[in-house]
């Protein structure tokens, strides 16, 4: 019985990342499915309507965003909607962290944002190293005291869960990696156990 149990764990976690990004894949494609496919049926004539037109009608208006923020009056009333709701008490406890956070992932790849560090400590006598990833280097735009010339803000993800520490510290004592910014964060997150030995440069090479 340990044995056969043994088996199944090891197939449990062969298939559940599969069937997990599955099943988010699918709720993504029904939500849109639902929610836009149920406003074509108001707005279109009776019989119009093909199963598939919602999710379609989702890409088209993902798309039509990017092109538009590309636009100048775009951009201001966007900038106008942030401030706005930056000052909602409420709204900009949740808005600007999330803005933040989803920005860290698709920041370009000349950005501070993808490099890699580790930070070297020490417990004691024993020399410890974390990875994490370097979020600013310069802090002329924030109060004095907070950061100052050649020292970099460095975030810690923790594993197995939603969270971190932002550190202050000299650049003296991080060490740049070369491995890409997703595998790194899924070395972190699974507390090591990633076997992905990809480096920097394979997050810059064009996809197939």
């Amino acid at each position: 019985m340990k044995r056969l149990g043994k088996i199944m764990l090891q197939g449990l976690v062969a298939i559940l990342p599969a069937i997990l990004t599955l099943y988010i894949l699918y709720w993504l494609v029904s939500s849109a499915e639902t929610v836009l496919g149920g406003l074509l049926k108001v707005l279109l004539p009776t019989g119009w309507y093909l199963p598939g037109m919602g999710l379609l009608t989702g890409l088209a208006v993902t798309l039509l965003c990017g092109v538009a923020l590309n636009a100048f009056l775009v951009r201001r009333v966007l900038a106008f909607s942030e401030a706005l709701m930056n000052r909602i008490p409420l709204v900009k406890t949740l808005y600007g962290p999330l803005k933040d956070f989803i920005g860290f992932f698709t920041a370009r790849k000349d950005s501070q944002f993808n490099q890699v560090v580790t930070v070297e400590f020490t417990c004691g006598a024993t020399p410890l190293r974390m990875n994490g990833f370097v979020t600013r280097s310069d802090f002329s735009d924030l109060p004095e005291g907070i950061g100052s010339e050649g020292e970099v803000a460095v975030y810690l993800p923790m594993s197995y869960q939603i969270g971190g520490y932002t550190i202050i510290v000299p650049r003296s004592a991080v060490r740049p990696l070369d491995i890409s910014t997703h595998r790194a964060m899924g070395f972190i997150v699974t507390g090591g156990m990633t076997a992905d030995k990809g480096t920097a440069a394979d997050s810059e090479a064009p996809q197939a």
